[in-house]
């Protein structure tokens, strides 16, 4: 039963969590990207993000086969079905009844045509061959095309049949008697997919090149497309002469690689398709009892890309549709010139109206839809991994359902009024729910379906991470053919739960080195980004954002004797507006002392002369107080690694010196009042400036003693000179007048 969650509850569970970010987010989900994410049952979702009732279908004949690959209608409105992996031709009549028409020897059969008089040719796979069936379980071998695959058949007017194939890739011409002639070769490894075209010449699809080919009478080709995917799926003709090419990318999941040792080209090169894989795979199935996924199905399909291409009768071509998510297996054209695709993935049928925009007529039960053939007004579609047939209908369903992928508020959150548009029409009614649970897919700890909302109603389900909407589409007893309703809008609020923000990096800069904002380029000019998903967080004129730059530019940096600069990076994951504290400590000290409040750059010069000379610790609090309500804002801090003021210049002393021939040996000592002694360096006669390391080796000392012993110098009377720097860059001298003998 479905239970209402009082409201009182809700917030009692709201104010139990910690403080909620005072500005709310939205969720908009009608681009038609973001519906494609959803589950569509009975419902189409159109090229412009609307949401209607799909045509009818009901399951129309189920072979209790994996898969079906092939299918055709006779002029009475039988249907025959070829499927695998059992190698069966099922004849089903238009009422829906069905019973096995042919058995072969073979596991697959990827080709079906009828001839003049009705009667079915069938090609198997694998060790193709060519049978023709009169009749139930009356059937002859009517060719053996020698080769491995038989992917496509193809009649002309004069009752010649033409084989595609796989293997050596031949396109054979059969004749009424069954004599077979190499047609032509296009020096690809298979022929998938075999058409008339509009002036009656022949039109072939090939793999692994992904060449649609025009080919006239005497065999004679012109390649009309190269494509840039390896294999032609399927190829329709319209009445205008428009041919719409399918063009696939093959994906091999690992356990297929073996395989492709069983194709090869005429130079010997190993090939592979899409349905080869399934094949060889089928032969393995069989034998191990394993199961096997459709071509583009599972682990085959996965990062598989399909494009359809539209070419004119003047040869001139475009791309009409293109996906990296879903593999198209069949092109149907119907009569109002639109073109249907079956896809796999979700067992999707899309519509491609002729201003290339793209659509969902609805998704089936299937996992994959391999096939579609035209029944007049009703269109047949073939799944697998089931191999069912399901017919769709003129009409309207009588009812459906949306349900929206999850959304991820990315933390607990509280939903508002939840806002949609409806377009009704007569006898036809919507219901919108909720449900809200904190596991990414929807599982039995998910709350139940809320009770139905109408628009600006305040959302009943619990504060939670994820939610979900569904609509639930209606149709009372209005004509089916009558204008549908539509669902065009879905408008969700929600507030997170507010998170601590962190500062999750300090650093400390050279002593000596200053930052300076940089001005914008165009005084009071900011950059504004948006989602096309719709507006989230405050608006760039809220009185807590105006004036900040959200995209700022990194300071400048400029030398300035005794500066101390920190730049520290902060994360909020309700990306609240933040501003930062900065305090500091000296050594040996318990408590922080307050430097500089509410800034809003991520950057600080500390002025070293208003500090005594000594080791500093500085601390970095963050808080979202500008997102939030006085009194529930949170904060996070972080402390830095000590740094060192000093002001004062090292003091050296010469401590001895005495000369040794010519040459002179100098000792002396340097200090700083904090800090360290970086360096030591000496001269002769304001000579090069020589680098000395201390005595003991090493430069980490408020003190160091450093010893040097000069060249050998003329005699007279010679200015020897030390320095030492701390790590500051504070510098001191002291010099040494010697005479030399």
């Amino acid at each position: 039963m479905l239970k209402r969650v009082p409201l009182a509850a809700i917030l009692s569970f709201v104010l139990a969590v910690a403080a909620a970010a005072v500005t709310p987010r939205f969720w908009e989900n009608f681009t038609h990207e973001e519906l494609l994410g959803g589950t569509l049952s009975r419902v189409s979702l159109h090229w412009d993000g609307r949401l209607s009732l799909a045509p009818e279908y009901d399951l129309f004949f189920d072979t209790e086969q994996p898969f079906i690959f092939s299918m055709v209608r006779d002029k009475s409105g039988n249907l025959f079905v070829g499927t695998g992996h059992a190698g069966k031709v099922f004849k089903v009549d238009p009422r829906g009844n069905g019973s096995v028409y042919f058995e072969a020897k073979e596991l697959d059969i990827f080709a079906l045509a009828l001839d003049a008089a009705g009667n079915l040719y069938a090609g198997t796979s694998p060790d193709g061959k060519v049978y023709k069936i009169t009749g139930s379980g009356q059937a002859t071998e009517f060719c053996d095309p020698e080769e491995k695959y038989i992917w496509s058949l193809l009649f002309d007017d004069a009752g010649n049949l033409y084989v595609g194939t796989g293997g050596r890739g031949r396109i054979l011409k059969v004749d009424p008697s069954g004599r077979k002639s190499d047609f032509f070769d296009p020096e690809d490894s298979n022929v998938m997919c075999l058409v008339r075209g509009a002036d009656g010449r022949i039109l072939a699809g090939t793999s692994p090149g992904g060449l649609v080919l025009q080919i006239s009478p005497q065999g004679k080709a012109f390649a009309l497309l190269d494509a840039p995917l390896e294999e032609i799926r399927a190829l329709a003709v319209d009445r205008f002469g428009t041919t719409y090419a399918v063009a696939a990318s093959a994906r091999e999941s690992a356990a297929a690689a073996p395989a492709k040792a069983e194709s090869v080209t005429a130079a010997g090169s190993p090939t592979i398709s899409a349905i080869q894989v399934l094949s060889n795979l089928a032969e393995r199935a069989r034998e191990s009892g394993a199961s096997v996924s459709a071509p583009g199905g599972g682990a085959d399909s996965a990062g598989s890309k399909s494009t359809v291409f539209a070419i004119s009768r003047a040869g001139a071509y475009e791309t009409l549709y293109t996906t990296k998510d879903q593999f198209i297996y069949d092109v149907l054209i119907r009569q109002d010139d639109s073109i249907l695709l079956s896809t796999g993935g979700k067992g999707r049928i899309l519509d491609i109206n002729p201003a290339k925009q793209a659509g969902v007529v609805t998704d089936t039960p299937e996992e994959q839809a391999t096939r579609l053939v035209s029944g007049g007004e009703d269109i047949f579609v073939a799944g697998s991994n089931q191999g069912r047939i399901y017919r769709l209908r003129a009409g309207r369903a009588s009812g459906g359902y949306y349900e929206s992928k999850p959304l991820d508020a990315k933390t607990v959150a509280s939903w508002g009024k939840i806002a949609f548009r409806f377009t009704a029409a007569q006898g036809e009614s919507l219901q919108v729910t909720t449900r809200s649970g904190n596991t990414d897919t929807p599982d039995n700890t998910w709350s139940e379906w809320s009770a139905p909302y109408s628009p600006g109603a305040q959302i009943g389900s619990p504060a939670a991470r994820y939610l979900q909407w569904r609509a639930e589409f209606k149709r009372g007893g209005s004509s089916p053919g009558g204008p549908p309703a539509y669902l065009e809008d879905v408008r969700i609020p929600y507030l997170q739960q507010n998170l601590r923000p962190l500062v999750t990096a300090i650093n400390i800069l050279p002593a000596g080195v200053a930052l300076q904002k940089t001005p914008p380029l165009a005084p009071g000019t900011v950059s504004v980004s948006a989602t096309a998903s719709g507006r989230e967080g405050p608006s760039p004129n809220s009185p807590r954002v105006r004036g900040k730059d959200p995209q700022p530019i990194p300071p400048r940096q400029i030398m300035q004797p005794g500066a101390q600069s920190l730049t520290w990076k902060a994360s909020d994951e309700n990306d609240d507006s933040l501003e930062y504290s900065l305090y500091f400590k000296g050594a040996g000290e318990t408590d922080w002392k307050l430097l500089e409040k509410e800034l809003t750059d991520t950057f600080y010069t500390i002025d070293g002369a208003s500090l005594p000379d000594g080791e500093y610790t500085v601390k970095i609090v963050a808080s979202d107080a500008p997102s939030n309500p006085y009194g529930k804002f949170l904060i996070g801090e972080l402390v830095a690694k000590p740094f060192v003021i000093s002001n004062g210049t090292p003091v050296l002393e010469i401590t001895s010196h005495s000369l040794d021939g010519r040459r002179v040996e100098v000792r002396f000592s340097a200090r700083v009042p904090s800090g360290r002694i970086e360096s030591g360096e000496f001269s002769v006669d304001g000579g090069r400036w020589m680098l000395l390391f201390p005595s003991d080796g090493v430069a980490d000392s408020q003190e160091e003693v450093f010893h040097f012993a000069t060249l050998e110098l003329a005699p007279g009377e010679h200015l020897i000179g030390v320095r030492a720097s701390d790590a500051n860059g504070n510098t001191g001298t002291a010099k040494l007048l010697v005479k030399i003998p």
